[in-house]
């Protein structure tokens, strides 16, 4: 991952400046690196830039908007050097794949592209994504991933912990079972550990499982709570 975006920046985040020999003119393009990978349903990120000169900004995705302001024009003076933050509106990522896009922006006769990379999933650090499917094609997160927490049949406590853009809830999809609960089932955006409640499983030959759907905004991810089996008594 860390190499896919690294490469991202080292070819669209290249510094360009221009200036004679006296110093009468000058002329100026620098991106402010940053990451620009964002999860499913974040909506809001900004650009940075250095700049002498008028500018413009424009997305080249759809689901990338300007927030603002997308060009500025005013008189040049080769003693001021301005540092300039664009505000980006960025549609939820509903599609369950990684995505990505560019925000041109072009100043005096140079121009960068900043890559943006949308990841397809929510911001759950426990329990942490798993996946049978090969990665996408920017080499970020498989296509598909799956979450999955795993309890031993006496544990009585466990949790799951996120950090979301909006307002949240965390459902049961399906008829809720008697054997689970949780502290908390909604909230405002923030970060989060939801604590889950479990009764031990006495049944030495099956184990069962819950789903539950965490949902942010218009953004959802599966998570399925699996509880083993108690193991059998050796006999003697």
């Amino acid at each position: 991952m860390n190499k896919i975006i690294t490469l991202l920046l080292a070819c669209s985040l290249t510094a360009f400046l221009a200036s004679c020999a006296d110093n009468s003119e000058r002329h100026e393009l620098t991106p402010v690196e940053q990451p620009f990978v964002l999860y499913a349903d974040q909506t809001v990120d900004s650009l940075s830039f250095f700049t002498f000169d008028s500018w413009s900004v424009v997305s080249q995705d759809e689901w990338i908007a300007v927030d603002g302001d997308s060009h500025l024009d005013f008189d040049y003076d080769n003693t001021r050097r301005y540092l300039f933050r664009v505000y980006l509106k960025l549609q939820p990522n509903t599609t369950g794949e990684t995505r990505a896009g560019t925000v041109l922006v072009k100043s005096y006769d140079y121009a960068f592209s900043a890559p943006f990379v949308q990841l397809g999933i929510l911001n759950l650090s426990h329990p942490a994504y798993t996946a049978d499917t090969p990665f996408d094609e920017y080499g970020i997160i498989p296509r598909t991933a799956h979450y999955e927490l795993v309890d031993s049949a006496h544990w009585t406590e466990d949790s799951i912990c996120f950090t979301v853009q909006n307002s949240w809830n965390l459902l049961f999809p399906d008829e809720k079972p008697d054997w689970i609960s949780l502290d908390r089932t909604a909230a405002s955006a923030g970060q989060y550990s939801v604590k889950l409640t479990l009764e031990p499983n006495t049944d030495t030959d099956n184990g069962r499982q819950a789903k539950l759907k965490l949902h942010s905004g218009n953004v959802s991810n599966e998570i399925v709570v699996r509880q083993l089996p108690a193991k059998k008594e050796a006999k003697e």
